[in-house]
């Protein structure tokens, strides 16, 4: 009887994965950044740090999302020193999102932001949620 319920089981899980669509199916590596320093050094090595992971772990199957808050805002702000190396991020999909606490306290629209950001209502709690969800953590910079 535990034959027939493990075929049945392995049966099941195969047909799932397979007519599943793409966007469907869960990618294996989840990694969020929380990025809350303004100091231009720590936003270099955060980029550095996310093109080796996208260099050594598959990409369509790694989902990274950049969390600036505080100071770290600086980092998605337009005319930035950081502005290039976001774009060369945004086309290897990684998600960049500002905490709109900071924007508030720092006077910063949307508007402000390279173009491709999002913002969520607290990076802290979005960095949080991400972890509770099972992401990996990284404390961008230093």
């Amino acid at each position: 009887m535990p034959v027939k319920r493990l075929l049945l089981l392995t049966s099941v899980l195969f047909f799932a994965a397979t007519f599943l669509p793409a966007s469907a199916q869960a990618k294996a590596h989840h990694v969020v950044f929380a990025l809350t320093s303004g100091d231009e050094a720590d936003w270099k090595l955060t980029v550095g740090n996310i093109r080796n992971l996208l260099a050594d772990l598959p990409p369509d199957s790694t989902e990274i999302e950049v969390v600036a808050f505080g100071p770290g805002l600086g980092f998605l702000r337009k005319g930035a020193s950081s502005e290039v190396d976001i774009e060369a991020l945004e086309v290897k999909h990684v998600r960049l999102v500002a905490c709109e606490n900071s924007m508030r306290m720092q006077k910063v629209s949307l508007a402000d932001l390279v173009a491709g950001a999002q913002s969520v209502p607290s990076g802290i709690v979005e960095v949080v949620t991400r972890q509770e969800q099972g992401w990996s953590y990284i404390k961008a910079g230093r």
